[in-house]
C-alpha cells in the first residue's frame, strides 16, 4: 500500500499554518454582525426561503451564481442559525484557505516566504470581505484551492480515492461559482500539457468530465440566469482593471497604477520560478494566471462577465507565486521582504476595517423613529441601489422601494439619508435629524430642485401615487 500524501515541512509548519488560520478566522469575526449590504439582502431572501424547492427557484430567479453555497446557507439558517451567523461558513472558509495556502507554499519556498502567502490570504481586502459576507465568493477561492491539491493527488497517486475526490470537488466548484471554470480550464490545460502527468491523464480528465456531468443538471437555469443580464452594469474592456485585479483583490487601498503593476510583475516572476521548480509549481502558476487571462480574453471579445471579485479563485495562487518571487532574493534580504510585504498588508487591512461599514439596520430605525411610513420616500444620493435592497430588508413589513427622481410633483417634505458629503446640499432644508454613524438621517422640505451630489427618492407604491414621482427603475 502507498503511503498518504504529505506536504513537505515539520510539525512547525502545521503549527504556523494552524496559527494564520486561526488569526484569519478570529480578525473575521468582528464583521460578522454589520447590517447585511445590497448582495447580502439578495441572499438573506433566499435563505429564508420556507423549502428548499423555494430556494433553488429563487436561486435561477434572482442570482447569477449556482445554487451550492446558498443551499449550505439554508441548511445552517433552517438548522436554527440566524441569518447573520449563516456568515460563519464564508469565515471558517477564508480561515480554512489563509492555513492552507502556508502549508502548501512551504512545498516551494522557505517558511518565512510561506507564511508571507498565507497573511496575504488571511487579511487580503477581498479575501476578508468575503470571509465576512453572506455570499458565495469565500467558498469559491476555498474550492479553487482544493481543486489544485485533488488534481495533483489525482496525478502523483494514481488511485481511485482521489479520482472520486477529483470529481466531487469539481462539482462542488461549479455549483458553487460559474467562473470556478476558468480554474477548471487551466487545471486541464496544465494536465494535458504537463509531460509528468501522462500516466494519469486520462483517469483525471474522466473525473473532471464526472465532476462536471454531476453539476450538468443546473445547466437549463444557468442559461436562464445567463440571459437575465445581471452583469449589464459591466461596462467595456479596460487593460488596466485586468492589469489591477491581482493587486485589488489584496487591497483596495492603493491607487496608484504602477503600484498595482509592480506587484503583477513580482506575481509573474514568482510564476515563472514556480514553473521551473517541478509539475506542482507549473500548476500553481497555470492556476495564477491562466483563468486570469481566460477571463480578459472573454471581456474583449465582449462577454462582459469581469469582474475583481469574482476572480478571488486566483488570489491564493498569487499569494504563493508572491512569495516564490521573495524567496529568490539571499536569506536575509528575503526574511526582510517577507516581513515588510506581511506588515504592509496588515497595516493595509488596519485601515480598511477602520472604515465601518454602513448602519442600514440604525438608518432604518432612525427613520422610522423619526415618523417614517410607507407613504413617505426617502432621499439618498449617491448610488440608490446601495439603500434600496437594505432598506428594504430592514425597515417594517417589508416595503418595496422604487427608485424615482424629484421632480416637479415630487413630495416639499422627504426623508433623508445623507453621507457626509451630501450633508451640506440638505443642511438649510432639514426639519429634524439625527446622525446615525457618518450618515445624517431625518426630514427635509425640497423647497428649491437639489444641486449638487446626485439624489434619487426610493418610495413604495403608496409614495408615488401621493407625489406623483415617475419611477425610474422597478
Amino acid at each position: 500500500m502507498r503511503a498518504p500524501i504529505r506536504f513537505p515541512g515539520r510539525r512547525i509548519d502545521a503549527l504556523t499554518a494552524l496559527g494564520v488560520a486561526v488569526a484569519a478566522l478570529l480578525l473575521r469575526l468582528p464583521r460578522l454582525g454589520d447590517a447585511f449590504w445590497q448582495d447580502e439582502v439578495a441572499s438573506a431572501r433566499i435563505l429564508r426561503e420556507p423549502t428548499p424547492a423555494g430556494m433553488l427557484a429563487r436561486v435561477a430567479r434572482t442570482e447569477s451564481t449556482p445554487p451550492l453555497w446558498y443551499a449550505l446557507g439554508w441548511l445552517v439558517h433552517h438548522a436554527g442559525v440566524p441569518l447573520a451567523d449563516v456568515r460563519a461558513l464564508s469565515a471558517v472558509a477564508g480561515a480554512a484557505l489563509a492555513g492552507l495556502v502556508v502549508i502548501a507554499a512551504r512545498s516551494f519556498v522557505p517558511r518565512a516566504p510561506a507564511v508571507l502567502a498565507g497573511v496575504l490570504v488571511a487579511v487580503g481586502g477581498e479575501f476578508a470581505a468575503a470571509g465576512s459576507e453572506l455570499r458565495a465568493y469565500a467558498l469559491l477561492a476555498l474550492l479553487a484551492a482544493l481543486f489544485a491539491l485533488a488534481l495533483d493527488a489525482a496525478v502523483r497517486r494514481p488511485e481511485r480515492r482521489w479520482a472520486v475526490a477529483l470529481a466531487l470537488v469539481t462539482a462542488a466548484g461549479a455549483l458553487t461559482h460559474y467562473f470556478f471554470l476558468l480554474t477548471v480550464a487551466a487545471g486541464a490545460a496544465w494536465l494535458w500539457l504537463e509531460p509528468n502527468a501522462r500516466p494519469a491523464r486520462r483517469r483525471a480528465s474522466v473525473a473532471i468530465a464526472a465532476g462536471l456531468a454531476l453539476a450538468s443538471p443546473w445547466l437549463p437555469f444557468a442559461l436562464r440566469q445567463y440571459r437575465a443580464d445581471r452583469y449589464g452594469w459591466i461596462g467595456p474592456f479596460d487593460a488596466r482593471v485586468v492589469a489591477n485585479t491581482m493587486f485589488r483583490l489584496f487591497t483596495p487601498l492603493v491607487h496608484a497604477e504602477w503600484v498595482a503593476a509592480a506587484f503583477l510583475v513580482l506575481i509573474a516572476a514568482g510564476a515563472l520560478r514556480l514553473a521551473r521548480h517541478s509539475p506542482r509549481g507549473r500548476l500553481c502558476a497555470a492556476l495564477a494566471l491562466g483563468p486570469l487571462a481566460a477571463a480578459a480574453l472573454a471581456w474583449r471579445l465582449g462577454l462582459r462577465v469581469y469582474a475583481v471579485r469574482n476572480l478571488i479563485e486566483v488570489g491564493a495562487f498569487g499569494a504563493v507565486c508572491a512569495a516564490a518571487a521573495v524567496s529568490m532574493l539571499a536569506p536575509r534580504a528575503r526574511a526582510a521582504a517577507a516581513a515588510a510585504l506581511a506588515a504592509a498588508a496588515v497595516a493595509g487591512f488596519v485601515r480598511d476595517q477602520a472604515v465601518p461599514a454602513a448602519p442600514y439596520a440604525g438608518i432604518a430605525h432612525t427613520l422610522v423613529a423619526e415618523g417614517w411610513r410607507p407613504a413617505e420616500p426617502v432621499l439618498v444620493f449617491g448610488s440608490p441601489y446601495a439603500f434600496r435592497s437594505p432598506l428594504e430588508w430592514y425597515l417594517p413589513h417589508d416595503p418595496r422601494l422604487a427608485v424615482v427622481h424629484p421632480g416637479r410633483d415630487a413630495c416639499r417634505i422627504v426623508y433623508v439619508v445623507a453621507g457626509r458629503r451630501a450633508t451640506a446640499t440638505v443642511a438649510d432644508d432639514v426639519l429634524a435629524a439625527r446622525r446615525v454613524g457618518r450618515f445624517l438621517v431625518g426630514r427635509v422640505r425640497l423647497d428649491d430642485p437639489l444641486h449638487g451630489p446626485r439624489a434619487s427618492l426610493l418610495a413604495t407604491p403608496q409614495a408615488r401615487a401621493r407625489c406623483s414621482a415617475r419611477a425610474v427603475a422597478a
